[in-house]
Parts: structure tokens; C-alpha cells; sequence
């Protein structure tokens, strides 16, 4: 990696860290040996479990190599260049961001293969995609799913400029993607008639799909979803560039169904999968749909967010220091899993509400004023960007890391 981030000193904006800490470049604060329950972190605080974290990038880079697929893994989740790289020593072809200002900040990290899975049409983000193309200081390939995108991309992309383009497939009431392949054809065609563009594949995400769930029905959705990328794979092949063609699709959920049809298109073609929850699981969205589950091979969720009971007016009811500032509820609330009094235990519970920086706890378990409950969560990338320094915990909960986020 670029940059040598544990140079950084720990700022006051990094929530949750020691009084004492704020100020000391990370790699001395770091040998001070801190752990999470004994020196005196502040709470709420989110931590990252090395053990599950390097245990799900294994086992993705293991599961791409059994069918044949390689991975850009869709660093949208994380926006930590630390887990990036991880991911790349693990394998990763490429990474996969959502929009060009995404793409900069890994870029100015030292990643040069770079998915943008949207549709670009700022003229700025058109041009400097192109320079940077041109110049070989990136490889960067992102969407188009209309010929009016198409013209607007060429329209802005200046004579000594190069596109690297995919075409989306979308499905009815799904989200952005070509509809009808007649149009992925023509879109097809009027990219290879200008010498600036390539067309490098076609792609498309299947999470989009409406009603997809593990379910017969929610499987053959997605199933179906699939086998429409592949047959505009077929139609839109002739008009490839001289790349190697790419043929895309992959969120967390349902990557199995997605390598299994995708690798029916048999012509020449990298077959890339691009994943992003992954790389921390969850406890609950993931947890509940994703392909391993049941297998003692499986991906562990590797978040937690500590806080504290700071009343308890009621029996079996506590206020948690924590709300919708510190932790993501847009699927489920956090789910209460552990407990902290001197000891660690399992604990049980539900939150039942959150507001802005308080959690309504229920539980039928003891529990005490100023006790810590470690709870899990439910979609990662909702919860990283409340935080811009995670500790990364051993199974001690000693810190051997500190994880920048840029959101």
C-alpha cells in the first residue's frame, strides 16, 4: 500500500478511543498493548475481529478459485485501503467502488485496477476517467445502459481520452441496466465504431433482483437474472474490444447462483464476481441468505459494537449508549450477542429501538447499570461509515490494528 498509515496520529474525530491516545501516531499507541475492555476505551466503540475477517477473505479467495472466477471485491463496504489490500494479497483482481470520488481515494492508495459499478455521466468524472486510462496510471472501467449515457460519455471524453465500458443489464422494477438486449446490441455496436471506447464486458447485480431470496422461487429469480447477463454476453460479444472480454455479476448473497450460470457463457472470458459484504459477514442479512451457511466452512461475522448500559429503570429493560450515529438499522436493528461485566459472556436479547444515540435493550437475562453489551449487526455497509477508526481485536480483544475508513 501506498502510505503508511500507522504513522498517522489518532485524532479526537476517532470515536471511542482513549482520552490518553488522542494525538499519538497509531504505531506507538499500538505498542502500549491496549485492549478494548482494560484501557479505558470510551463506548460505544466498533471493533473489527481479525480472526473472522482474515477467515471470510480466505474463504471467498478460496471459493473463486473452485469455480473458476476471479474477484473485485466491492470495497464500497469498507472504504478502508487497509481490508483492500488485504483482499488484493488474498487474490483480488480488481476492486469495485461506486463512484469516481471513491475511486481517487483508492487510486491515491496505490490501486490502479478500478470497477466502477454505476453509470458515469459528470463530464469532470468523463474526462479524467479517460486521461487517466490514456496515461496507463489507471485501469479504470465503469457503466453505461442507454445510448443517450453512451453519447453523453463520448460527447466528454476528448480525442486522446480511452473508455473502458461495461453495459448493465437490468431487470423490470429492478434498478439501472439495459431492459431490452436489442439495446445492449446497439450500444454494442456504436461503442466499437469509436476508437476511444472498449467495450470490456457486460455485467449486472443480481441483489437487485425483486423478491430475490433463498426461497425456490427468490433462487429462480436470480437464476433467471443470470441467464440474461449471459445471453447478452452472446449477443454483444462481436463487438468486443481487444481485452479480454469480462462476463460480471456478484453481491454477498447469492455468488454461488451467479458463478454457476455465469460460467455457461463459454466463449473466451473472465468470469469476475464482485462481492463486498463479505469481508465482515454480519449477524443477521447476510447471516440469514448468504451460500455457506450451515457449513463449518463458513463466513463469521467479524463486527461488533460495544456500549454501555447507562440506565436500567425498569426490569429487563436497559438505555444503551448507542443509536443511529453509531451503528447502520436500515435492515434490522443490532442484535445483542455478548456481555462484558470483568468477564466475557453470551447474552441474549433484542433492541427494540434506537434514536439518534440511545438503544432500547430488552432482555430476560441480568443485566446492570454500567455493564457493556457486544452487539452484532445486520448489513455491514451501513455501520462502517459511522466510524473512521476501528480497532482490529484478536480473540482477546487486544487491539493489533487500527482500520481507516473514508467515507
Amino acid at each position: 500500500m501506498k502510505h503508511n498509515l500507522g504513522k498517522k496520529a489518532i485524532e479526537i474525530s476517532s470515536k471511542g478511543f482513549p482520552l490518553d491516545s488522542y494525538g499519538k501516531a497509531i504505531d506507538k499507541f499500538l505498542r502500549t498493548k491496549p485492549n478494548i475492555f482494560s484501557s479505558r476505551f470510551q463506548f460505544p466503540i466498533m471493533v473489527l475481529k481479525e480472526t473472522a475477517l482474515k477467515q471470510n477473505i480466505d474463504r471467498m479467495a478460496r471459493f473463486c478459485k473452485s469455480v473458476g472466477a476471479e474477484l473485485a471485491p466491492h470495497v464500497k463496504t469498507t472504504m478502508s485501503p487497509q481490508i483492500a489490500q488485504m483482499q488484493v494479497s488474498a487474490g483480488a483482481y480488481a476492486l469495485t467502488i461506486a463512484n469516481f470520488w471513491q475511486a481517487e481515494i483508492f487510486r491515491n492508495y496505490g490501486f490502479k485496477k478500478l470497477i466502477i459499478a454505476n453509470e458515469i455521466l459528470d463530464p469532470a468524472a468523463i474526462e479524467a476517467i479517460s486521461i487517466l486510462n490514456a496515461k496507463n496510471k489507471a485501469e479504470i472501467i465503469f457503466y453505461v445502459d442507454s445510448l443517450a449515457g453512451l453519447d453523453i460519455i463520448k460527447k466528454h471524453t476528448p480525442s486522446n481520452g480511452k473508455q473502458n465500458l461495461f453495459i448493465e443489464i437490468g431487470t423490470d422494477m429492478g434498478r439501472g441496466g439495459v431492459r431490452d438486449l436489442d439495446l445492449a446490441v446497439a450500444i454494442a455496436k456504436n461503442i466499437s465504431e469509436d476508437d476511444r471506447l472498449n467495450l470490456r464486458g457486460v455485467t449486472g447485480f443480481e441483489g437487485a433482483v425483486p423478491n430475490a431470496a433463498r426461497t425456490e422461487q427468490g433462487e429462480n429469480s436470480v437464476t433467471d437474472f443470470c441467464k440474461k447477463i449471459v445471453e447478452a454476453a452472446k449477443r454483444i460479444y462481436l463487438y468486443k474490444s481487444s481485452y479480454e472480454f469480462i462476463i460480471s455479476a456478484g453481491g454477498s448473497a447469492y455468488f454461488d447462483i451467479v458463478a454457476k450460470e455465469l460460467s455457461k457463457f463459454d466463449e473466451p472470458r473472465i468470469l469476475l464476481l464482485r462481492s463486498g459484504g463479505y469481508v465482515t459477514h454480519d449477524s443477521r442479512y447476510y447471516e440469514e441468505i448468504y451460500p455457506f451457511k450451515g457449513s463449518n466452512d463458513a463466513f463469521l461475522p467479524a463486527i461488533e459494537v460495544w456500549a454501555q448500559i447507562i440506565s436500567a429503570p425498569e426490569k429487563g429493560f436497559g438505555v444503551l449508549n448507542l443509536g443511529k450515529r453509531d451503528v447502520g438499522c436500515d435492515l434490522h436493528n443490532p442484535i445483542p450477542i455478548l456481555k462484558y461485566d470483568g468477564k466475557l459472556s453470551k447474552f441474549s436479547g433484542e433492541v427494540e429501538k434506537l434514536n439518534d444515540q440511545h438503544g432500547f435493550l430488552r432482555s430476560n437475562q441480568n443485566f446492570a447499570v454500567s455493564e457493556l453489551i457486544g452487539l452484532g449487526i445486520s448489513h455491514p455497509c451501513t455501520t462502517f461509515d459511522k466510524w473512521r477508526l476501528i480497532p482490529l481485536v484478536n480473540d482477546n480483544y487486544d487491539v493489533v490494528d487500527c482500520i481507516h475508513t473514508f467515507f
